[in-house]
């Protein structure tokens, strides 16, 4: 399952997470509690990951995200997984928010015994526990309360977020560092400065469900900075559009294509970058996420042109005689 040839690159802990698009704590976890993986490690006793390591972590975490649980399909083969996620979704009875619900699902972490009704779908006591819950659990929005906020913390918190498909996340504390809230914010998160919470859950939930519903009246998921989108239009049908743009007296195709092309690289390099801090890191995951959602927009305006001009981009477009 793991064999590599000599020549292979590979990866720390963290680049392949990032590069696996999941939390470095889930694959943490998952290597402790189901040995997803086995990867070599290197003289110092760092696990040394190879691109075939980082497409199986993809897989996975492409199944946990349509509702199976990661024990289930943990030692299962690369053919057996990629059979599963050509497979229909499957009904697991997974907490996942649906378009149109009358309530907004938000998981709640560090509120105490709140009660689970209306908006509550889940609640944990610590970023971590929610962190190492085994079975997959999705929600509009994340409510946190923390003693304090530091870089770490936020850090945390993002990767909570990212772990639950959340699109919004509201952050309530009583103390925290000037670069702690810069960095929070700089990841979309609403910051709430309350020694009392504890004292007014109800208050501070019914706030958050409520600009939940605001943002999306028409109940649809609004994608947050940590859900990115997966590219419409792949490397090799970027080069076809270029070449049909040099047969045609406008040059928009091939301006469209090269920066959607410029802009994934400058993703990857964003998410491959070696982070010093975590402040590093949440910077990188930012800048990522801005590349991502600019890439969806440039190819939107491509597939304009691409209506606009007749063009078939799903199939290779056939050049003029």
């Amino acid at each position: 399952m793991n064999k590599q040839t000599p020549a292979s690159r590979r990866y720390r802990s963290g680049e392949a997470a990032k590069l696996a698009r999941m939390p470095a704590a889930t694959l943490r976890i998952w290597e402790q509690r189901y040995s997803v993986i086995s990867p070599p490690t290197s003289a110092s006793g760092q696990r040394l990951y190879s691109d075939e390591d980082v497409h199986r972590l993809r897989l996975l975490k492409a199944l946990v995200g349509r509702g199976h649980a990661i024990g289930s399909i943990a030692r299962l083969e690369e053919p057996a997984l990629e059979a599963l996620l050509e497979s229909p979704v499957r009904d697991t009875g997974a907490v996942a928010p649906e378009p149109g619900d009358a309530e907004t699902s938000i998981v709640a972490v560090g509120l105490g015994s709140v009660t689970l009704k209306g908006h509550v779908t889940k609640r944990f006591d610590s970023v971590d526990a929610l962190l190492e819950k085994g079975e997959p659990v999705r929600a509009h929005g994340l409510i946190v309360r923390v003693a304090s906020l530091h870089a770490e913390t936020v850090e945390r918190i993002a990767e909570a977020a990212a772990h639950i498909d959340a699109s919004a996340v509201m952050v309530v504390f009583p103390f925290g560092t000037r670069q702690a809230v810069e960095l929070a914010a700089l990841q979309g998160m609403t910051l709430k400065k309350r020694p009392d919470a504890l004292l007014h859950t109800d208050e501070l939930l019914a706030e958050f469900s409520a600009s939940l519903q605001q943002r999306n009246p028409d109940g649809s998921l609004h994608r947050g900075l940590w859900l990115r989108s997966q590219r419409r239009f792949d490397d090799a049908t970027l080069a076809r559009i270029v070449h049909l743009s040099t047969t045609i007296a406008c040059e928009c195709p091939r301006h469209l294509s090269e920066l959607v092309m410029q802009l994934s690289a400058f993703e990857r390099y964003s998410d491959e970058c070696l982070s010093c801090s975590p402040a590093d890191a949440l910077l990188h995951r930012y800048l990522g996420d801005t590349a991502n959602r600019a890439v969806r927009m440039f190819e939107d305006a491509l597939a304009e042109v691409a209506r606009q001009e007749g063009w078939d981009v799903t199939e290779p477009p056939t050049l003029p005689s």
